[in-house]
């Protein structure tokens, strides 16, 4: 049975946190600066709320597509193969994590803003990357090039926060290796 209940829940929240974003774009700089630093900065100022609305709260029209899009390429496979619970595990402790990463980048000297579910997909494709359905993630040399690409430093040379998706994903292989460490012990019983 194929499943998507989570990641349409997942897609419905990122648009209900992106719209008044988005509003807030066609206003003016300072409107969209103070709507972004409430629904989901991380940094700064830091909101008791963001780093977990900062999951869901995309700061451009781009980074809302190409996060959705890849929501629904993997999403409902994730769902269908690992459940809805490991789902919202994976994509709430990546995407956590995740929003930690602007405190690094303040720490190099390089303030940013940080949002997206771009992290919190990495969860998704790590944990994938941690069992052995691997195949359907890297048997398109495409889908490495691209991970590669926006896991390293070369990516913030075009505006890519490449250290929240280098958390989020480091977090989906943990979490992807314990499943699969407990399933096997599972079936040694």
């Amino acid at each position: 049975m194929y499943r998507f209940k989570s990641t349409l829940i997942a897609f419905l929240l990122s648009t209900a946190f992106t719209i008044p974003i988005f509003i807030a774009m066609s206003i003016n700089q300072v409107t969209y600066e103070i709507i972004v630093a409430l629904l989901g900065s991380t940094w700064p100022p830091i909101t008791p709320w963001g780093f977990i609305t900062a999951i869901f709260a995309h700061p451009s029209y781009t980074d809302y597509i190409f996060d959705m899009l890849t929501l629904w390429m993997i999403g409902p496979y994730f769902e269908t193969m690992f459940g809805s619970r490991n789902f919202w595990l994976t994509f709430m402790l990546s995407g956590i994590a995740s929003a930690l990463s602007p405190i690094l980048y303040y720490a190099m000297g390089t303030p940013v803003l940080v949002g997206g579910s771009s992290g919190a997909l990495f969860g998704l494709i790590g944990f994938i990357i941690a069992t052995p359905h691997r195949g359907v993630i890297l048997a398109n040399p495409i889908n490495i090039i691209a991970i590669i690409f926006l896991l390293s430093p070369l990516a913030f040379a075009f505006g890519i926060a490449y250290l929240g998706h280098l958390l989020g994903f480091i977090v989906g292989i943990i979490i992807g290796y314990i499943y699969m460490k407990r399933d096997n012990n599972a079936l040694i019983i």
